[in-house]
């Protein structure tokens, strides 16, 4: 059952069933909930998947900032998308693009490392 207010302190499950979805829009309809709930439920959890500070770009999509991201490459990204995508189109142009991403990355963690350490970059 969904919570009975937007600023309910209770641990919830972020993620809905059907089942869920509906009775809160039964309870939005009775006016125990406020109209926009069902979009601040998807706004929360969107945030728990994304990261409390998420930036979207202009399309109103989440930007994916974390390890493995398109800016934050990893090495361990790249590695298990070996071991499990190979199945994937385009897949050898898709490594090209992680090993690319990857060396953008682990260039500027090292300039933000030698900055943070007081050196002159």
């Amino acid at each position: 059952m969904p919570a009975e207010t937007v600023f309910d302190t209770k641990p919830q499950p972020i993620h809905w069933t059907a089942e869920e979805e509906t009775e809160a829009r039964k309870l939005i309809e009775l006016g125990k909930l406020p109209p926009d709930y069902i979009k601040q439920h998807y706004e929360a959890e969107a945030r728990n998947v994304f990261g409390f500070d998420a930036k979207k770009d202009k399309h109103g999509n989440w930007i994916e900032e974390g390890w493995g991201s398109a800016k934050n490459m990893s090495r361990n990204s790249i590695e298990a998308y070996r071991k499990y995508g190979s199945h994937e189109p385009d897949f050898e142009a898709n490594l090209q693009r992680m090993e690319a991403q990857l060396k953008t990355a682990n260039e500027r963690r090292a300039k933000e490392r030698l900055a943070a350490s007081g050196a002159e970059i």
